[in-house]
């Protein structure tokens, strides 16, 4: 199933021509920019750090399959207006606490292409659909490249989260950064919603299968 799954994003990432612009490890565009990819087998495999022991408001993050976090080789595109990719590029996700929380952490599987090594991650509320007003956000400096696994971006967050109230984990990235955001390898199924901002304003909300690995660490 995976397998199948991740030939398939292949096959509509790179339908048609890539992008020109190549990242300083190998990564390389979908002919939309929307996708970064490397080649199969061009990254290094480093054990996951050993995830922080507080409660998962929202987790996606896998463990079992195949000895990683999430996979390597393709994710969504992050970057900033000044990059190689020659546009602003942020990827939201969506998650609807269970109970009234106070989210603490974001971690996500966002790996370093080009430019600066950093990307900003944040909690959005919703406006009908899409990321609305930012409730708090940090930014992660000294990514892994992207293309090895397994290390997350981490950022410390303060947000007090109502439960059954839908939010959004915003990546986005500034000055001339280009980073990606890995897809989940270990959870293929279950869909989450997105929406993208490719600088003129966020377009969605749309369903993500697989979605990119995330989780929001709380209590």
């Amino acid at each position: 199933m995976i397998k199948r799954v991740l030939v398939a994003l292949a096959a509509l990432a790179f339908a048609g021509s890539a992008a020109s612009a190549a990242g300083v490890t190998g990564a390389t565009l979908s002919k939309d920019k929307r996708t970064t990819s490397v080649t199969a087998g061009s990254g290094h495999y480093a054990p996951p750090a050993v995830l922080p022991g507080k409660s998962a408001i929202f987790s996606n993050v896998g463990t079992k399959y195949p000895k990683g976090l999430y996979f390597c080789c393709y994710g969504n595109t992050i970057s900033g207006p000044d990059s190689v990719v020659g546009a602003a590029y942020s990827v939201a996700l969506q998650f609807t606490p269970a109970s009234d929380m106070t989210a603490k952490e974001i971690d996500a599987g966002v790996g370093w292409a080009a430019g600066t090594n950093a990307v900003d991650l944040a909690i959005y509320d919703d406006a009908g659909g899409v990321p609305g007003k930012m409730l708090d956000g940090g930014q992660a400096t000294g990514l892994g490249i992207f293309g090895d696994c397994c290390t997350m971006a981490v950022a410390n967050v303060r947000a007090k989260l109502k439960g059954g109230t839908p939010y959004w984990v915003v990546v986005s990235a500034e000055g001339d950064t280009w980073d990606a955001w890995a897809f989940n390898s270990t959870d293929e199924i279950d869909q989450v919603t997105a929406a993208y901002n490719d600088g003129s304003g966020w377009q969605g909300p749309f369903g993500a299968v697989p979605a990119p690995s995330f989780q929001v660490l709380g209590k």
